[in-house]
């Protein structure tokens, strides 16, 4: 390794401890077991993970060639990488180059996170039928995550653009470390006590591993939020993280901005789903109203053709009461020939009721004449 002065450029360092690794017998070729962690599939089929255990942890890729034949792992497996030791010159980092790995077993998080799912989710506290409603339109929003963190900028700027209405309290807490699980149930209790002004709580942080996301897996932070009478929704790591936290919020976001997105509605698309429901209200009111205009229609249609119906039926009555009078009319009869009989001006109906010598009036059609009744027969 050229030198000048014994200074050396750090590519000339770099590269001479590049060659120390890979020519050492025993790091050329060794076998490394270890939990998964920080796992990334890349698109190109190569395969970047790390290997920890309670005290250091190594970066690890292994190129497609050898990926495409290895079986298929996850955070938290348990795994025997074997490979040899090189280093990444651009970011001086120095990894384990695998060419094949087996599993070991499931590691030591992992276990107690499925462990303590399974237990949780026995004792009913991921079910539906506690979880809360998020408010459509909070007024009060409480933000629980770090305050120096990436998350809150990403939640706050959501919020800011979508609604920009309403009070957002930053809660400050601890995301991760010995301490986390601790500090997120002070924070909610501190949430708690806000009541009752906050409607809402977006329990946050950015994405990790399993190691980092770790606070949200402690039962005391689920208890909190089981326990908790305000409606929180979880952001917590990546869309593919999930915690316990997740499980037991009364919903969970992919990521703090979805957590935002859920909590903070966009204006913009409430205003057009009003003007939207209003204008279906004014056509709904307008079908009414026109519906009931023509049943009216049709009700003053019936009862003109009913009275016209009662009219029709009432001339046709009175028609034949007019002609059953026409034909008891006396002028008819007297036109016809027939007489009318008279005695003391009442009508003679009976020829027993005239006696010989009885003054009697005969009525024709153009008069009367006096007679005297000579004899009976």
């Amino acid at each position: 390794m050229a030198s000048k002065n014994n200074v050396y450029s750090v590519s000339d360092l770099t590269a001479y401890l590049k060659h120390l690794l890979e020519t050492d017998p025993i790091l050329s070729q060794v076998e490394v077991t270890g939990e998964v962690s920080n796992l990334t599939y890349h698109r190109s089929g190569h395969v970047y993970f790390s290997l920890k255990d309670e005290g250091a942890q190594i970066s690890c890729v292994m190129f497609r060639g050898y990926a495409q034949y290895a079986p298929k792992i996850q955070a938290g497996d348990r795994i025997i990488a074997k490979g040899g030791l090189s280093v990444y010159a651009p970011r001086g980092n120095y990894q384990l180059m695998v060419k094949s790995l087996r599993k070991e077993g499931v590691g030591d998080l992992f276990q107690q996170f499925v462990a303590l799912k399974a237990k949780l989710e026995a004792a009913g506290w991921f079910s539906p039928e506690r979880k809360q409603s998020i408010p459509v339109l909070p007024s009060h929003i409480a933000v629980v995550t770090s305050p120096t963190g990436a998350a809150i900028k990403d939640i706050l700027q959501t919020i800011r653009r979508r609604y920009n209405r309403g009070l957002v309290t930053v809660i400050p807490t601890m995301v991760q470390g010995t301490q986390a699980a601790e500090s997120i149930v002070r924070s909610l209790e501190a949430a708690e006590r806000l009541q009752p002004e906050v409607d809402v709580i977006i329990l946050g942080r950015g994405g990790g591993s399993l190691e980092d996301l770790w606070s949200f897996n402690e039962e005391a932070v689920a208890r909190a939020i089981r326990d908790c009478p305000i409606p929180i929704v979880s952001g917590v790591g990546h869309e593919t993280d999930f915690t316990i936290a997740d499980f037991v919020a009364d919903q969970r976001a992919s990521t703090p901005t979805a957590a935002a997105e859920a909590v903070a509605p966009d204006m913009e698309t409430v205003r057009y789903t009003l003007k939207e429901y209003e204008r279906q209200l004014n056509r709904g009111l307008q079908y009414f109203i026109d519906f009931k205009r023509q049943i009216l229609d049709d009700y003053s249609n019936r009862m003109e053709e009913a009275m016209r119906q009662f009219v029709r039926q009432k001339r046709h009555e009175v028609d034949l009461l007019a002609s059953e009078l026409k034909s008891h009319d006396q002028r008819q009869l007297l036109e016809r020939g027939y007489t009318l009989t008279l005695k003391e001006g009442k009508v003679v109906r009976s020829a027993e009721e005239i006696k010989a010598g009885e003054v009697i009036d005969t009525v024709f059609m153009d008069g009367r004449k006096k007679s005297t009744v000579n004899r009976d027969q």
